[in-house]
């Protein structure tokens, strides 16, 4: 039995609530680009749920379709790496959010409440937006209880200083389409512009680029 990842077709939705049929080798694809764009985003990104729900399912598919390969077979071993390669990937990515969660979870919270008052997508999916409220409520009882054996600690301090990321810190990217006038560095006044043509790569300060990354228009590399 062949066990070519075009076996299996997908079906995700757009930016624009369009369904999208994609084989699995596209699909495994935009597993990889959504995992190295969380790795190297100073912020948490907009959550791809769909896209991880599709790659757990052909991960299912792959294995099912592996327990009737004889163990003898050559190809067994070699699509067995591949289905672990497609595991590392989800697990990668999510536990990349988990730490940005535990990191930021303050300004985290605080972003996601504002975004749900202007009624914008949410970037955390139901699950994280539990974990980072129990996350956040440990926290408060573990300042809680340090306040009980050091009388006089401040206890309320640690609410206003809110860890955020550097949106500022610089990224390694490539275009995807073409953008015209990206600023490369916003934080310095003299406003100097790049311009991205498809494939070029090239190193500008995240704050430049956040919006095309989530829109798909560069890809962090």
């Amino acid at each position: 039995m062949d066990l070519e990842l075009e076996d299996l077709e997908n079906t995700i939705q757009d930016d624009d609530d369009d369904n999208v049929q994609l084989t699995s080798a596209e699909l495994i694809e935009m597993m990889e680009e959504v995992w190295v764009n969380e790795k190297f985003a100073p912020e948490i990104l907009p959550h791809k749920q769909e896209v991880v729900d599709c790659v757990l399912g052909q991960i299912s598919y792959m294995e099912k379709n592996l327990e009737t390969l004889p163990s003898t077979d050559f190809k067994k071993g070699i699509h067995q790496l591949e289905v672990d390669r497609i595991r590392f990937l989800v697990a990668s990515y999510l536990r990349h959010r988990l730490e940005k969660i535990e990191t930021y979870v303050l300004h985290i919270l605080k972003e996601e409440e504002q975004r749900g008052e202007r009624e914008e997508e949410l970037y955390l999916t139901e699950a994280e937006q539990q974990f980072a409220i129990k996350y956040k409520q440990d926290l408060e009882q573990h300042f809680e209880n340090a306040t009980n054996f050091y009388p006089g600690l401040p206890f309320e301090d640690w609410k206003s200083h809110i860890v955020a990321p550097n949106m500022n810190s610089f990224v390694f990217l490539k275009a995807k389409t073409a953008v015209e006038g990206v600023v490369i560095d916003p934080s310095r006044d003299d406003d100097e512009v790049a311009d991205l043509t498809v494939g070029s790569q090239m190193i500008l300060s995240y704050n430049s680029v956040t919006d095309l990354v989530k829109k798909g228009d560069v890809q962090l590399i």
